[in-house]
């Protein structure tokens, strides 16, 4: 019995801001008018209702049979109004830049839109418009109006976007000042190629630095002597993390294919071979100009995206908004 009440409750208060007066006004945004009937279309609840019963019987129970489903559903089209009248703000703020998109070419992509759905699913509008009602999306001329105010939206955000990002460029003197402070990143440090043992015993590291002037394969030296290279391979110029800094001297000066003599650092003794050298240097701006070409844009369209945000905020923050809606169940 109570679930019944319940669900009478929620069909009269449902039902009673649909039959609103359509044309009654929600909200007024900078003297424009939200209508029931325009808040409605957004919304959509009908619809939602039915697709929400279509895959969760239980939660549309739950949803249409308490309180709590009836707040929530409140509440959810009380943030389609607040994103609605967003929406219309953007609008007007496009209006405000003269880039308002053209109403003759918001119409026509509307009904090519409308066309070509026919056109795909084969009906005629009559059919189109039973189909709509049939599956809770409204009237055809609701659904046109949606789709009007949809693509007049859309048309407003690129038109904006494309007003701040229209006189974006980057000079060559912005390229050159922006490689000039920033060579590190074009810059790649010398790489040696080295084979580097350690050991505590002076003997052991003499006896491998002669396998390595004969030219003994690392793996062989490592078998017959038990021991295994701390370095193998690629090196950055000055790596402590491979190599002592006092040892680097001797590195930076050696020739390719060079055994260096025997080192000790902290009672451990250094076998080091280098067995080749690729000298580090800086990209020429010619070979990376391009590249920056693209990063400075990728920063200016950036900052042009966010001047569109602040602007609008700015333009949000002046409006005249006045929400005349007040709901029942849901309190602010």
């Amino acid at each position: 019995m109570k679930k019944l009440l319940l669900f009478v409750i929620f069909t009269i208060t449902l039902l009673s801001s649909i039959s609103l007066a359509q044309q009654d006004v929600v909200a007024v945004v900078n003297g424009r008018n939200v209508t029931m009937d325009e808040w409605n279309r957004e919304a959509n609840i009908q619809k939602l209702l039915m697709e929400i019963q279509s895959s969760n019987e239980i939660f549309y129970s739950v949803l249409t049979t308490s309180q709590e489903g009836l707040v929530l559903l409140e509440r959810y089209k009380l943030k389609v109004l607040d994103t609605l009248i967003k929406k219309i703000l953007f609008v007007q703020f496009a209006e405000s830049l003269k880039v308002q998109p053209d109403e003759k070419t918001v119409k026509a992509d509307v009904e090519n839109e409308i066309k070509k759905l026919l056109t795909d699913l084969k009906m005629t509008e009559a059919q189109f418009n039973d189909y709509l009602v049939q599956f809770g999306m409204g009237t055809l001329n609701d659904y046109r109006q949606k789709l009007y105010f949809q693509r007049t939206y859309a048309l407003s955000l690129a038109n904006v976007y494309s007003l701040y990002l229209k006189d974006i460029a980057v000079t060559d003197e912005e390229v050159k000042a922006y490689y000039e402070k920033n060579k590190d990143k074009y810059t790649v440090s010398t790489q040696y190629d080295l084979v580097v043992f350690k050991t505590k015993e002076k003997s052991l590291a003499d006896s491998i630095r002669q396998e390595l002037v004969k030219k003994t394969a690392i793996e062989e030296i490592s078998k017959k002597y038990n021991i295994t290279a701390t370095v193998n391979g690629m090196v950055s110029q000055n790596d402590t993390t491979k190599l002592p800094q006092s040892l680097w001297i001797y590195v930076n000066s050696a020739i390719k294919g060079t055994a260096l003599p025997v080192q000790q650092v902290s009672g451990e003794y250094y076998v080091i071979q280098v067995r080749d050298i690729k000298v580090g240097g800086t990209k020429p701006l010619d070979q990376v100009k391009e590249e920056i070409k693209s990063v400075l844009l990728n920063q200016k369209q950036e900052q042009a995206k966010q001047k569109v945000l602040t602007d609008f905020d700015a333009f949000s923050k002046k409006a005249k908004i006045e929400v005349l809606y007040k709901s029942s169940i849901v309190k602010n």
